[in-house]
């Protein structure tokens, strides 16, 4: 039987895992755990996702997050950034200069940890949420139009999250990571986030620098994604994105996306959209079904479960169908 590392590996590569491998990740906070907790004892996970976090940092105040801003919570929600640090660009320079230093190796004592402990799992290194904290730093408007009026500090400040990214990856490359992990939401729910063209003069070479990069460390790079982001998919690929992730299906269809089976590796809950409505005989059907668009008989298919099942009002019961529905398709 292959080890955890070598089944997730074979999955990404199409080299015939003996398993779908899973991947079993939940957010810490008390809602998701009193939901998780039996689970994670109960079922072992193939894929373990490291968290960023440099627990001698000490950000600009209490509640601020290492790019200086505070989420303001609703209910089981992650909820959104209170006051944009960016939101004038005189700010710059004295918001970069309250950074964490991302090449400290107390940020990255938990990976090397998790390496020691877990020989035989796939590890895979948490960037946080690299592009996506634009907005979370601008505010969307302002970013919108940042890619019309502020060409140069928008530049800047792409600049400066890659920078920290490529800080980020050689930090858990030299922990023995075996992937690590962006988030960036791409897309809205029915449509492209933005035009393709203005996409590519924007990130195109910069992204994928940033692989070329990860793969020059020996690590595999998985692109969390959510909204219809049809319209990115070949260009992942084309810049070598080894593994997208992707909560939501059914906006964009399985049937679509099947056009990419086999040229890149899906790592996908049942839609988080619909999983919780649906019987269990629709969910049997809509997880056997992905699994056939998706996944390829030589691989390209993990499973990852939602990492807030609170905010999705999944309980433990569904969870559980869910996991058992995905290790007998």
């Amino acid at each position: 039987m292959q080890t955890s590392r070598e089944c997730v590996k074979r999955a990404i590569e199409f080299k015939g895992p003996d398993r779908m491998p899973l991947c079993l990740d939940f957010d810490k906070d008390r809602l998701n755990q009193e939901i998780t907790r039996d689970i994670l004892k109960d079922y072992q996970s193939d894929m373990m996702i490291v968290a960023s976090h440099d627990p001698e940092f000490k950000p600009i105040g209490e509640g601020y997050n290492q790019w200086g801003y505070i989420m303001e919570t609703f209910g089981e929600t992650m909820g959104e950034v209170k006051d944009y640090p960016l939101e004038s660009w005189d700010n710059y320079e004295n918001w970069a200069s309250c950074l964490p230093d991302f090449t400290s190796p107390s940020r990255y004592r938990e990976a090397v940890n998790m390496r020691e402990l877990h020989p035989d799992k796939y590890l895979v290194g948490g960037l946080g949420m690299m592009m996506e904290e634009m907005l979370n730093l601008r505010g969307y408007e302002n970013s919108m139009i940042d890619y019309y009026e502020e060409e140069e500090n928008l530049c800047k400040l792409i600049d400066c999250l890659y920078e920290k990214g490529k800080q980020m990856v050689e930090g858990y490359a030299a922990a023995g990571m075996d992937a690590v992990i962006a988030w960036e939401d791409w897309g809205l729910q029915n449509s492209p986030m933005m035009a393709l063209d203005l996409w590519k003069e924007y990130y195109y070479d910069k992204m994928k620098d940033f692989v070329d990069f990860i793969h020059q460390k020996g690590m595999k790079y998985i692109l969390h994604s959510c909204g219809h982001i049809t319209y990115l998919l070949d260009i992942f690929i084309e810049i070598g994105v080894d593994v997208i992730q992707m909560d939501q299906q059914k906006n964009m269809g399985l049937e679509l996306l099947s056009k990419w089976k086999g040229k890149i590796c899906f790592l996908c809950p049942a839609d988080i959209q619909h999983s919780v409505q649906m019987s269990s005989e629709q969910l049997k059907m809509y997880i056997e079904e992905m699994i056939e668009m998706l996944g390829a008989a030589e691989g390209g298919f993990i499973y990852k479960s939602y990492p807030q099942p609170a905010a999705i009002h999944m309980t433990e019961e569904r969870l559980r169908e869910e996991i058992e529905l995905m290790k007998g398709a």
